[in-house]
């Protein structure tokens, strides 16, 4: 159990309490475990520690089964408990697999930070890819220590949140050359922050054009009205009445009015006439795009949508959502477990058909991204082209009510912005809507559970950052880096057995 508590901790670190040194902890349970003589303890006891870090990291999920008549209460430990202790096993794996591959003789501490980079890298990537709460979202606790992840991305992060837990630890074991050892562990993480430090402390002028504006619109409908039939007008109306709040005078300029994922109870191509109604009403410069995020159904597939609507109330574009989320919007192996299937969900969502980017006239390219595909940096990453401008993420995390879940979201969105270099308008249903820099910067935010409008100008992006242009290579040389170390390590040790 104590290792638990430390696990639990150790989620302070992360947003909303962000406070960073109590990452800590895990470094502390890392080496604790690393002590254990057996399989059976370390595996026990590393499970605890994760099942501390996941249950308290991610309980904001129970949340889903309390807010609607569409789930049910007694599912709750799917998400509390179940989910928790399956992630939880992965990290259990690392610890085992750490112990297993290291010398009797020598300390396993290195080989288990190593395979827990490589445990949530295959976390993030496998099966359909669950990365939240991987220990790099600790660095969005801090401004400055967010820029490392301009230069390594998020899974070379998490190498460097593991191995800067341990390293007050390495200067305690009884090793030889520990202080090399430490040396070369802590130079490369330090450089590293300095660099961080720099690059946001002497960060150039954000570029704002003034002829380019984005509008976010957060309606905050609660998640037990927004299916509501009877409500579904008034819903409407809001939306309309708050898209309609910062109209002025804007004659040869470019703007962008953005509402939440499934705006509103509806679908297309049944709303089709009330879309260019809406559209009709709330656009008065041809120059103008609305951006709806709502259901659609095509060849009886259903499909979690983003469109863009122009003046005449024609959709000009539209996004279907690729990264569906399990159990959420579709149950796994439905074919085979069709009576618990059916119980869960009558029916699955379809997955969107990948295309180009949208190209908006005024705005250039744009990437758009439903709910949680803002946590796939890999999946960003390749959509990213030399004429990308900006990233549009919808999302409706009312589900999840006034827990840590809509923080956390918003911090993986300021991730991505500072990983891609480009600005990234985030608008939520009940918030948490925020228009950020690439600097991870919050230049406009509406709190959560506020219903506002804010209009902000639209930020050039960028250059080039380390990470977009090399990617995951960054955390493959990262990996046979501490490699290298770790049989360093080795070598020093069986150097001073044979002595003996």
């Amino acid at each position: 159990m104590f290792n638990f508590f430390v696990g639990a901790i150790a989620t302070f670190s992360i947003a909303p309490n962000s406070f960073f040194p109590l990452i800590f902890f895990l470094g502390f349970g890392i080496y604790s475990i690393s002590l254990l003589p057996s399989l059976k303890k370390i595996f026990i006891a590393s499970w605890f520690l994760g099942f501390g870090w996941f249950s308290f990291g991610l309980y904001w999920i129970g949340s889903a089964f309390l807010v609607a008549d569409t789930y049910h209460i007694y599912l709750m430990p799917l998400s509390i408990i179940i989910l928790p202790s399956i992630l939880a096993a992965f990290w259990a794996l690392a610890f085992i697999f750490g112990k297993l591959l290291t010398p009797k003789a020598s300390s396993p501490i290195l080989f288990i930070v190593i395979n827990l980079a490589l445990i949530e890298y295959c976390r993030a990537n496998m099966f359909t890819g669950f990365p939240w709460l991987m220990p790099s979202i600790s660095l969005a606790s801090n401004q400055y220590i967010l820029q490392t992840l301009s230069y390594v991305g998020s899974f070379s992060g998490n190498l460097v949140i593991l191995t800067l837990s341990i390293l007050p630890i390495i200067l305690f074991l009884h090793m030889p050359n520990k202080k090399l050892i430490f040396l070369l562990l802590f130079i490369p993480i330090f450089i590293l922050f300095i660099c961080s430090f720099m690059r946001f402390f002497n960060k150039e002028p954000l570029v704002m054009n003034e002829n380019k504006k984005i509008v976010l619109v957060q309606p905050n409908i609660k998640q037990r009205d927004k299916w509501n039939i009877k409500k579904r007008k008034d819903h409407i109306q809001k939306l309309i009445k708050l898209s309609f709040e910062q109209k002025h005078n804007f004659e040869n300029k470019y703007k962008i009015i953005i509402w939440p994922e499934t705006s509103f109870e509806g679908f297309i191509p049944n709303e089709l006439n009330l879309l260019s109604s809406i559209s009709k009403k709330i656009i008065k410069n041809k120059n103008t795009t609305l951006i709806v995020g709502l259901l659609s159904q095509e060849n009886r597939k259903l499909f979690n949508s983003l469109i863009f609507i122009k003046a005449t109330g024609k959709i000009d574009n539209k996004y279907d959502k690729i990264h569906l989320v399990p159990f959420g919007e579709y149950i796994p192996f439905r074919n085979k477990l069709k009576k618990i299937a059916n119980f869960l969900s009558p029916r699955d969502f379809s997955t969107g058909v990948k295309k180009e980017n949208i190209n908006l006239r005024g705005f250039g390219e744009i990437i758009t991204l439903i709910c949680y595909e803002i946590l796939f940096s890999n999946e960003v990453n390749r959509r990213i082209s030399d004429n990308t401008k900006l990233i549009i993420n919808i999302t409706n995390d009312a589900w999840f009510g006034n827990t840590v879940g809509p923080y956390q979201h918003l911090a993986l969105a300021k991730i991505r912005a500072v990983e891609t270099g480009l600005p990234l308008v985030r608008v939520a249903n009940t918030g948490i809507s925020a228009f950020i820099s690439p600097y991870g910067e919050e230049i406009v935010k509406i709190s959560l559970n506020k219903e506002s409008v804010r209009e902000v100008n639209l930020i050039s992006p960028l250059d080039q950052t380390l990470y977009k242009n090399f990617g995951d290579l960054i955390f493959a040389i990262s990996i046979l880096y501490l490699i290298s170390i770790n049989f360093l390590m080795f070598y020093f040790q069986r150097k001073v057995s044979y002595v003996k």
